[in-house]
This record gives structure tokens, sequence and C-alpha cells, in this order.
């Protein structure tokens, strides 16, 4: 754990080479800071990436979470770095310089320079790079003047150190996170793998879902659920698994902007098949 007192010169240039002794070994991305480096709010995460095994995920809020199901949900990123550093620090450092504002500093340090992260550094699939910067509308209301002040600085020598190297930088506020589609995406999410049998039986309970919505799309999906467990001979938490994985593939599309629940229709979340396994 990274200590936030008593922070030197030395300290804070032995943690950027152990991040980068930490990355060079591991087969995984390693973040610079680690949910255990915060302070305990009861929503920071580490958070298993189901669609690379061996991989967690260091998330500092149910939001940074939250946005990371999107991402992955998309399908269109080649590789996402959470808590990237912007390094190299003369560079963060030149920057500030150049928009006029001071470069934030360790708390109880006159001059030592704070190592920024991005929430978000991404690839696409065709080969652009992207960053997202995650804030939440709420605590942002509650800071002082002056904390509103210096967060605007840096996000603002955050935006300019990297679309000065033509990398696309967003904010996204909470209010644009916070809803019943990442919900669902979360329930979701852990559904990205299924077992081997569940893999080979997928495209005959597909194939019979489709069946089953076509005539019967205003009984709960529980029940249809239930009828396909039966009829391939399943237990009902295979079949909802094969379902829910459906659904994160894309194999069946859904509204997803109401709640996930199985006491309502098909007809109700507009369900269709869109691929065979």
């Amino acid at each position: 754990m990274k200590r936030r007192v008593d922070i030197t010169h030395a300290l804070r240039d032995r943690w950027i080479e152990i991040w980068k002794l930490e990355n060079q070994r591991s087969p995984h991305w390693v973040s610079f800071i680690k949910s255990q480096d915060m302070k305990s709010s009861g929503s920071k995460s580490r958070t298993p990436d189901f669609a690379e095994p061996g991989q967690d995920r260091d998330l500092l809020s149910t939001n940074e979470r939250h946005f990371f199901y999107r991402l992955r949900f998309s399908g269109e990123l080649l590789w996402i770095k959470e808590q990237y550093p912007l390094l190299s620090l003369e560079r963060s450092a030149a920057i500030a310089k150049q928009l006029g504002v001071r470069h934030p500093t360790y708390p109880y340090t006159a001059n030592v320079q704070v190592v920024m992260t991005s929430d978000f550094y991404c690839r696409s699939i065709i080969g652009n790079k992207i960053v997202y910067s995650i804030k939440d509308s709420e605590a942002y209301k509650k800071l002082t003047k002056r904390q509103k002040a210096n967060l605007e600085i840096k996000l603002k020598i955050e935006q300019v150190f990297w679309e000065s190297q033509g990398v696309k930088w967003h904010l996204i506020m909470s209010e644009d996170i916070k809803t019943i589609f990442s919900q669902n995406l979360e329930q979701l999410f852990s559904f990205y793998s299924i077992d081997l049998k569940l893999t080979i039986l997928l495209p005959r309970w597909l194939s019979s879902f489709e069946s089953l919505i076509k005539d019967h799309d205003d009984i709960s999906l529980s029940d249809l659920i239930s009828e396909l467990a039966d009829q391939i001979n399943l237990s009902y938490q295979d079949s909802v698994a094969i379902f829910e994985h459906c659904i994160w593939h894309k194999k069946i599309i859904a509204d997803l902007n109401q709640l996930l629940r199985f006491e309502k229709s098909a007809a109700e979340f507009k369900l269709r098949v869109n691929a065979y396994g």
C-alpha cells in the first residue's frame, strides 16, 4: 500500500520504478494505483475481468466499476488499462507551466509533484486510443470553491496531456453511468464465460428459445427458461447462465434500459435472437 504521508521525491520515484517492473514481469496489466492504496469508502473494488482470465481490475468507485462494464460490453476495445499514470512527470509539469497553473503535489508536501492518473486508457480494435475520466456529479457539488478549482486544474492538465499526443480524452459524469443499463451489465458480466458443457448445448438452447418466444412471448422469462431447462435436461441455474451469457454476447438482443427481472415477459424486454452459437 502506498502511504499518504511523508512522501518524498525518492519515494515517489521508487513507486514509479516498482510499477514499471511489475508491468514488465506480469502477463496482465498492473494499475499504478491499487484499490488498497485508497482510503476505504465502501465503493472501491478489485473486480475480476472475466474477459481476461487472471486479470483483476482496480476500480476506485461504483461509477468506475459500472463504466468498466460498459467498456467491456461495447466489444470495441483491444485493451483497457485503468489507473494509468501520466508519465513522464516532466511532461505533465511542462503542461502545467504552459497552462499557467501549479502542478498538483502530494498532501503535506511543499513540492513533491503528484503522479497523475487517468481512470481508463483504452485502445480500440481499429487502433484508436481513447482516455476516459470519470467524475461523480453529486460529489463535485459538495466540493469547496478551492477544491473545485483544484479539480478543474487536474482535469485540464490531463486533457492537454492526452490531446497533445493525438489521444481523444472524454470526461464522463455519473448521471450518464448510474443507470438501469449499468445495473444490468453488472449482473450479466459474471456470465461472460460458461463451462464447456453449456457452450456445446448453447446452439440447441438458443434455437429452442427462439421457437418458444415466437409463440409464447407473453409468459414470464422464468417460465420460458424453466421450460428450456426441462427440454434440454439442464438445471434451471444452467439455463439462466446460458440466457445471460447470450445477452452479454448479443446472441439475444434485449431492452436493457429496464431492470432485468425474470417475472417479466419476453415481449416486455423485446427479446429476439440475433445469432446462434
